[in-house]
């Protein structure tokens, strides 16, 4: 019963990510998203892929390296995320052996954010076809795991870049590998008393969740990416893994403890977000509260999570649900300390 629970969970999740990948490209489309553009330290958003895409590479036996960069950009923290996010993904899923790497490059007064990888390349007459809807190449040699996929993250991340007016490029050798980058316009860092004085500004609009830094834990990564595009806008500072190593290599890259973390409770390979709460308390400091967000609505997983001392959502997730939940949590977790 479990598990038919389990596929029709996972089956509902897909169908939502199909809509909402769909919903993206339309809003792309149409003009209705609009850059929140800012200047940013890129490190803010290399720092979190690597946490959440190294576990992944070393699944698969390959070799991750990332390229430490101090640069400033101008963009949308969001989409830029999420173009990099995507370009990393397809490189971990058709790599069989090697290495994917990601770093920088300057260029006059932009910068080149590369994603390289050592996968079988792709023939220069498809190319273009890879930024299509729904369009995969078809390569044996792609992992298992890449049937996951939905053919849409590169369409996206096309329209994207198109919106951000950051130019994507592709150079690709079959046999050999493949890079996919995309150039965004470099600023000046800011000092870190600018970024103290930015950081505490939030704060005094009286929003209670500013600065608050959430882990989410989700197999799904465009649930992920919903849920860190939520709580960025209130101000929260998040971070993210599909996994319990996943999220053990967060913990590793974090100065101190999150002051919450989400987990689903249906993750991958009957694992659940109570297993995955329970295994990262040890790599905690002190007590951190835990928010798990399930379908199942049997009192047999209500009552589960009751005696774990975390506190439990239903899906589907309401927004202003979770903005309350999360604060009262928060809240009476100072309380008590």
């Amino acid at each position: 019963m479990k598990r038919t629970i389990g596929h029709i969970d996972n089956s509902l999740q897909a169908a939502e990510e199909l809509l909402g990948t769909l919903l993206d490209i339309s809003k792309l489309d149409a003009g209705a998203l609009t850059p929140r553009r800012s200047h940013f330290a890129l490190a803010d958003i290399i720092t979190p892929l690597r946490a959440e895409f190294e576990v992944m590479a070393e699944d698969r036996g390959l070799d991750l390296e990332v390229v430490p960069t101090r640069a400033w950009v101008d963009s949308d923290a969001q989409m830029l995320r999420r173009i990099i996010q995507n370009f990393l993904s397809n490189a971990i899923r058709y790599t069989q052996e090697g290495r994917v790497l990601l770093g920088c490059r300057r260029q006059g007064d932009r910068l080149a954010i590369q994603v390289w990888d050592s996968g079988p390349g792709i023939p220069e007459s498809k190319q273009a076809e890879i930024f299509q809807e729904f369009r995969r190449l078809d390569q044996a040699s792609r992992h298992k795991e890449s049937e996951k996929g939905l053919g849409l993250g590169l369409s996206i991340a096309d329209r994207m870049s198109r919106v951000l007016d950051h130019p994507i490029q592709v150079r690709s050798r079959e046999g050999f590998g493949t890079m996919f980058s995309v150039s965004v316009p470099m600023v000046e860092a800011r000092s870190e008393a600018q970024q103290a004085e930015e950081a505490a500004s939030p704060r005094r609009t009286g929003n209670k969740l500013a600065g608050i830094r959430v882990l989410c834990i989700d197999n799904e990564t465009l649930i992920l990416e919903g849920m860190k595009a939520m709580l960025s806008g209130w101000g929260c500072e998040v971070f993210t893994a599909t996994t319990i190593g996943g999220a053990k290599s967060v913990l590793r890259h974090l100065d101190g403890d999150p002051d919450a973390i989400l987990a689903d409770y249906h993750l991958d390979n009957e694992v659940t977000g109570l297993m995955a709460l329970e295994a990262l308390s040890e790599r905690l400091q002190g007590a951190v509260p835990g928010i798990v967000i399930t379908a199942d609505r049997t009192e047999e997983v209500a009552e589960e999570i009751k005696r774990a001392g975390y506190q439990l959502l239903l899906k589907p997730v309401r927004p202003a649900a979770l903005r309350a939940l999360l604060t009262r949590t928060l809240q009476a977790s100072r309380a008590a300390q």
